[in-house]
């Protein structure tokens, strides 16, 4: 039998709803070349030009004098899965993944964009400085079957760039990347540790489990030595705040292989893919339930202002792998 009690805590569950990924956030050393390479060259919008507002700048604890100035990119006015370009001044900064490779874990290992042709774009980003960790290639990822490459840029970051062939996806016409930020990866060192964290301690859907695994020694999009790549399994988890697949991020466990780990270097101002900002509803109640399980928070709730969503309700917490979550609450 249901107690009062237990009702109640039913009840505060309830309230508080995951809706999505609002925005990778960017933390870039050249604003206006990694601009142009999203903008002029991909076909994506910088729908704003803000100011970092001295609230956020005194949320991650940046001294008086750092500033910064942003901009909100995103492609055909699709608000979840937008790129945050943050441009700090006045402050000295590490990379977050200095010359990183796909297995080396902590932080944001990569954003994932559709093209129409991972060929034409892997030779016409190379000239805008970007190489590519292996040549374009036909990979089977679970149900899917893509043509993909990983492409290093600016800032030590890596892009992945697909493009579907199994199932088929329509994708727009008159864009070179006619995509918002849909999926992302993250490396860690556990993945069963990694999906109880986003499971059952954030509340995450698991959409899909799945393994790569080359059995002979030949080219693979992470670059992994090929008289290595036979010992080598990733295994992945596919994860969603809300339970649909409009923007997704996948947890990948490299077994068999050991990297760096960047897991200190993913804060503010770092250069690199700085962190996840979410929306969530009712946050307050939701704070309250990862308290009640017992969550460091990295950042306590608190009121800041952040364009263009004006004032909202924001806290943040690091996974066990060092990425930065952000949540917050539009007022709206």
């Amino acid at each position: 039998m249901l107690t009062i009690f237990s009702i109640l805590l039913y009840i505060i569950d309830m309230m508080f709803k995951l809706k999505t990924i609002l925005e990778v956030v960017y933390s870039v050393g050249n604003m206006e070349k990694v601009e142009h390479f999203f903008c002029d060259y991909g076909g994506l919008n910088v729908v704003g030009n803000y100011e970092t507002d001295r609230t956020v700048l005194d949320f991650w604890n940046l001294e008086p004098y750092v500033t910064a100035s942003e901009k909100l990119i995103r492609f055909n006015n699709h608000k979840a899965g937008s790129i945050r370009l943050i441009k700090y001044n006045n402050v000295e900064q590490e990379y977050i993944r200095s010359s990183q490779n796909p297995w080396d874990v902590g932080g944001i290992m990569d954003i994932n964009l559709r093209v129409t042709e991972v060929a034409q774009t892997f030779n016409d980003i190379r000239e805008l400085g970007f190489h590519g960790l292996s040549d374009p290639l036909l990979q089977k990822m679970g149900p899917f079957e893509l043509y993909d490459i990983l492409m290093k840029g600016y800032d030590d970051t890596i892009i992945a760039f697909t493009h579907r062939v199994q199932p088929p996806l329509e994708l727009q016409e008159g864009y070179k990347i006619p995509s918002h930020v849909y999926n992302s990866s993250i490396t860690v060192k556990s993945l069963d540790e990694a999906k109880q964290f986003y499971v059952d301690v954030l509340g995450f859907s698991l959409l899909n489990e799945y393994e790569v695994k080359k059995d002979a020694p030949i080219e693979n999009m992470f670059n992994i030595p090929m008289n290595m790549i036979e010992n080598v399994t990733c295994k992945v988890n596919m994860f969603s705040l809300d339970g649909s697949r409009d923007v997704i991020f996948q947890a990948c466990e490299f077994e068999g292989i050991t990297g760096k780990d960047f897991t200190k270097l993913a804060i503010p101002p770092n250069r690199g893919f700085l962190m996840y900002r979410c929306e969530i509803e009712e946050i307050e109640a939701y704070y309250k339930k990862l308290l009640e399980k017992g969550i460091k928070m990295y950042k306590e709730l608190q009121k800041i202002i952040i364009q263009p969503y004006g004032n909202v309700q924001c806290f943040a917490i690091k996974s066990p792998n060092g990425v930065i979550w952000e949540f917050l609450e539009k007022n709206n």
